[in-house]
């Protein structure tokens, strides 16, 4: 019996996680801030910054999932180590990784009402690919947020 508990939830796992690996959901989470940054009528050095720092976020929220990643903490100033892993949790890095990238361009831009409701339809297409309640609001994730 047990035998075919582990079978279903890999088989599940199997079934949603390349389709939350899709990396189409960080290029619009990315194409959401340029149209809010557009709209917010920002400069071009501002606009510069808010990329730099929504793409730092999200690419230390997604180095977990690739050992040959190497985190910009300590390289960058300013930038301190994050939370890592727990160990035998599920995670989403690509889903840590548009979270990231969703937060911190919210934080700096003006119109987080647009931010919002994009975050709330992405989070919906992550759970229409299957993905699990308990990881799309695991741990990891519920630091970014």
């Amino acid at each position: 019996m047990l035998g075919l508990i582990g079978v279903s939830c890999s088989t599940q796992e199997a079934e949603w996680r390349p389709n939350a690996q899709n990396p189409e959901f960080l290029h619009r989470a990315v194409k959401q801030v340029t149209d809010v940054i557009v709209h917010d009528i920002f400069s071009p050095p501002v606009a510069a910054r808010i990329y730099s720092y929504m793409s730092i976020a999200a690419y230390e929220a997604a180095l977990h999932q690739d050992e040959k990643y190497i985190s910009l903490a300590g390289q960058l100033k300013g930038l301190e180590p994050l939370p890592q892993p727990e160990s035998g949790a599920i995670y989403s890095f690509p889903l840590a990784s548009v979270q990231a990238a969703l937060k911190v361009g919210q934080t700096l831009v003006f119109s987080e009402d647009k931010m919002d409701v994009f975050y709330n339809s992405i989070m919906q297409e992550y759970r229409d690919t299957g993905m699990p309640e308990d990881v799309l609001t695991g741990p990891l994730n519920s630091v970014i947020r």
